[in-house]
């Protein structure tokens, strides 16, 4: 799904996998998720698609009760404005943030999409895991 602003973009289904970012679409100023492959296709998400959210400012990490990296859920409001897309963070607060508020270029990683078969989890060896692989491993065992 994306939002209505979106609607006369090109646009595609997000894929499990996808390294996305947000990215201003429109001469509005909509943000949206875009494949760093792709800018001009906006990448729509079913509601449920669990995500890793990476590269949110300090500022925004304080206002949204949450770190650096954070595992969120795409969820869309209902329909009270022209916006609707966002995420809800996993943090105590269980925050929802449209991704109007995200800045751009916030990394998005699509870990689950509700419907489709699980794949193996992408499992990284090192000797100090890296916040994406927690935030992954949190995802994956809980």
């Amino acid at each position: 799904m994306c939002d209505y602003s979106l609607e006369s973009f090109a646009r595609r289904d997000a894929k499990s996998g996808d390294q996305l970012r947000t990215e201003k679409l429109s001469g509005f100023g909509s943000v949206g998720l875009v494949a760093p492959d792709a800018p001009q296709t906006a990448v729509c998400l079913r509601p449920g698609t669990k995500l890793i959210v990476s590269g949110i400012p300090a500022l925004l990490q304080r206002a949204w009760n949450v770190g650096a990296v954070a595992v969120a859920s795409f969820e869309q409001r209902d329909a009270l404005g022209r916006y609707r897309d966002g995420v809800r963070f996993d943090a105590k607060d269980h925050r929802f943030v449209l991704f109007q508020e995200f800045p751009v270029g916030v990394e998005i990683s699509v870990e689950m999409i509700p419907g489709e078969s699980p794949g193996e989890p992408q499992v990284t060896v090192q000797d100090q895991p890296t916040i994406l692989d927690k935030a992954r491993r949190e995802l994956i065992f809980a």
